[in-house]
């Protein structure tokens, strides 16, 4: 899902013309994370934006005290945390280095806001990649809402095509579905 987005590179590309272009303003620090670091917090203030330059991070969805679940992983030269700056100002997923360490450019979201206002480009491209993670986003809980109408109807072969439908959008989510898949054969 993420960091497979068409304009992706582009918006990487006008973010480091924005950090190098106003640089004085944006004040871009970069960040060494070890393997296992909490880089964002869910739930947590969205008060940085993140451009991964090396390493890996894992994008995680908690509920009240359960363990995590990995959405995706996500590797250079992926932005993250830019969700939190045009919805609620929270993160809605904790963001934690699995293939460290990392190194990121972090960016003050106040000050990334006061700059887009004079990069009407940069700000349609990035509000277009958090729309397409959104999309991206429905469509796996549709497939995944289907495999689950799949394992109770007992209907193998919706059931597959389901998986092998996730299993191209998303790896990580796929095992969801294939636990699914297994826990029905458990029943039987």
């Amino acid at each position: 899902m993420w960091g497979q987005e068409p304009q992706l590179q582009q918006v990487r590309e006008r973010l480091k013309l924005l950090l190098a272009t106003h640089t004085n303003e944006l004040h871009p620090t970069t960040l060494h994370a070890k393997q296992g670091e909490l880089l964002l917090k869910q739930d947590a203030p969205a008060k940085h934006l993140l451009l991964l330059t090396r390493g890996k991070v894992a994008i995680q969805v908690q509920h009240q005290g359960h363990s995590p679940h990995t959405l995706t992983v996500v590797e250079a030269e992926a932005i993250v945390g830019e969700m939190g700056l045009f919805g609620s100002g929270t993160h809605s997923t904790d963001v934690r280095v699995v293939d460290g360490p990392a190194e990121l450019l972090q960016v003050c979201s106040d000050s990334l806001l006061k700059a887009l206002i004079y990069d009407s480009e940069l700000l349609i491209e990035l509000l277009s990649l958090v729309s397409d993670r959104a999309c991206n986003a429905n469509k796996e809980i549709t497939l995944l809402l289907d495999c689950i109408n799949a394992a109770y109807k007992e209907d193998d072969i919706l059931l597959n095509k389901g998986l092998i439908a996730l299993t191209r959008l998303n790896s990580y989510i796929s095992q969801t579905a294939q636990q699914l898949k297994m826990l029905g054969k458990k029943n039987e």
